[in-house]
């Protein structure tokens, strides 16, 4: 498996680095919306959470998410499980 060629691990390593933005794909693996081949689940997260009224809003020219407004969803939505 050639390391240097799969998004997963740009994405991790991006996550890690903190970076301010994440797209759709990095949110879905921050998020743990994996495949089950591994690959992040990007349908799958823009079908079921980036749409909810309560997610943040993307900025609409690259349609990121700002991380810590991520961070901040994630939090209330395990507190309210």
């Amino acid at each position: 498996m050639n390391v240097e060629n799969d998004p997963s691990y740009a994405m991790i390593a991006a996550l890690v680095a903190g970076d301010r933005w994440l797209s759709a794909d990095a949110c879905a693996v921050y998020l743990g919306m994996l495949t089950p081949a591994g690959k992040p689940n990007r349908r799958g997260f823009l079908e079921r959470v980036a749409c909810r009224p309560d997610f943040p809003k993307p900025i609409p020219v690259t349609r990121s998410w700002k991380k810590s407004e991520v961070d901040e969803w994630a939090m209330n939505q395990r507190r309210s499980a």
